[in-house]
C-alpha cells in the first residue's frame, strides 16, 4: 500500500470498516511508515475530541464543501468507494 492509499483508509480502519486483508494492510504501512502513523495518530485524537464534544452541529454546507476539498486535492473522491451514496449524504 501507498501513502496516498492508506490515508484514504484511515478513518474506515480507526472505523472497523475494513476487510481483514486491508486491516492487516494498513497495518503493515502504518508500521514501516512514521508520515502515516503520525496521521492516523492525529485522526484518532481528533475523532476522540469530537466524541467527547457535546451538541456539536455543523453549518449545512460543511460535509458538502469538505469532501469536495478533499476530492480536489486528491483527484478522487475520500475515503473507500462509496457505492450509491452523495457526500453528506
Amino acid at each position: 500500500m501507498e501513502c496516498a492509499e492508506v490515508y484514504n483508509w484511515l478513518q474506515a480502519y480507526l472505523d472497523g470498516g475494513v476487510t481483514a486483508e486491508q486491516e492487516r494492510a494498513v497495518e503493515a504501512h502504518i508500521r514501516a511508515c512514521p508520515r502515516c502513523r503520525r496521521r492516523l495518530v492525529e485522526l484518532a485524537r481528533a475523532v476522540n475530541a469530537l466524541e467527547r464534544s457535546e451538541d456539536l452541529s455543523p453549518r449545512p454546507e460543511f460535509t458538502r464543501r469538505l469532501y469536495e476539498l478533499l476530492e480536489r486535492e486528491t483527484g478522487r473522491p475520500p475515503g473507500p468507494k462509496r457505492k450509491g451514496r452523495a457526500p453528506g449524504g
